[in-house]
């Protein structure tokens, strides 16, 4: 007797998840995902005006584009955004592509605030003090200290036991080139590199090269100062406690007129770090 073929089954379809972290902010927009346990990221320009929404929207589809390109389409983003603009157009984006979005607020993470108001702290500060706290702070019984260096040049403090506690904000060198332009008769807006490795020499013999030479190193002493004040601060709010970790990230952590700032760690992509290493059930 002739044995009857069976129809064939086709296997289970598999639809591979791919989860990024995406980080808005007003000088760039970043994507990163983990490959065999390193991180990949990559990043596209902001708009020159962080409120235009218009603008981005198509930051958010090179994004995504770029995304896809380097480590597959995604299905899932998990968002820190401090440009209201930005966040609103890659959720709409990303709704069209079919992908889930997670936007992540500073109440989320896992720190006690002691802020007057909580809310209003933007996610990449709380993000970076989390982080370093979590990976430098907490294993050593240490509090830490964040610095971000972006548009704006933040620094955010964590105690030894995980409160945070605030901070200070500054204007960046890109800032402070702006402001000195617009604010006087004569001055030119010097145009400034502020991630580069190197830093011009302290005596300018033009106006820019003064003005750049007076910008980085009155920021670096600047910051320099804070983080100092800062670290004394929390030693006299908590007598005899360790001296705090201390991180830089933002595109500037690894700039020439940075390096002599003192940091545990020192990361130009740590807030996408922490966005992926925050536990799902912070956020859930």
């Amino acid at each position: 007797m002739p044995r009857l073929a069976l129809p064939s089954i086709p296997p289970p379809a598999y639809h591979r998840l791919v989860r990024y972290a995406v980080d808005l902010g007003n000088s760039a927009a970043k994507v990163g995902y983990l490959r065999e346990g390193a991180l990949v990221s990559l990043r596209v320009a902001a708009p020159a005006n962080p409120r235009d929404a218009s603008a981005w929207r198509g930051v958010a589809e090179a994004l995504l584009n770029l995304a896809a390109s380097e480590g597959g389409a995604a299905t899932e983003l998990v968002v820190g955004s401090v440009v209201p603009e930005g966040a609103a157009a890659l959720r709409e984006v990303a709704a069209t592509r079919g992908v889930a979005v997670e936007l992540l607020q500073s109440r989320d993470l896992p720190l006690v605030s002691r802020l007057e108001e909580p809310d209003r702290i933007g996610v990449d500060r709380a993000l970076a003090a989390w982080f370093t706290y979590a990976q430098q702070g907490a294993p050593h019984r240490r509090g830490a200290i964040a610095v971000t260096l972006g548009t704006a040049l933040t620094l955010t403090c964590v105690s030894r036991t995980g409160e945070l506690l605030g901070g200070a904000i500054a204007a960046s060198p890109l800032l402070a080139a702006r402001a000195l332009a617009s604010g006087t008769a004569a001055l030119p807006e010097v145009t400034l590199y502020d991630e580069s490795p190197e830093i011009p020499g302290p005596i300018g013999a033009s106006t820019e090269s003064a003005l750049a030479a007076g910008i980085l190193r009155s920021t670096r002493g600047g910051l320099a100062a804070l983080i100092n004040e800062s670290v004394i601060e929390m030693e006299r709010r908590d007598p005899g406690s360790p001296a705090p970790a201390i991180s830089l990230t933002g595109g500037a952590a690894t700039a020439g007129w940075s390096v002599g700032i003192r940091a545990d760690l020192r990361d130009p992509d740590l807030v996408v770090r922490a966005l992926l290493a925050l536990p799902r059930s912070v956020r859930t």
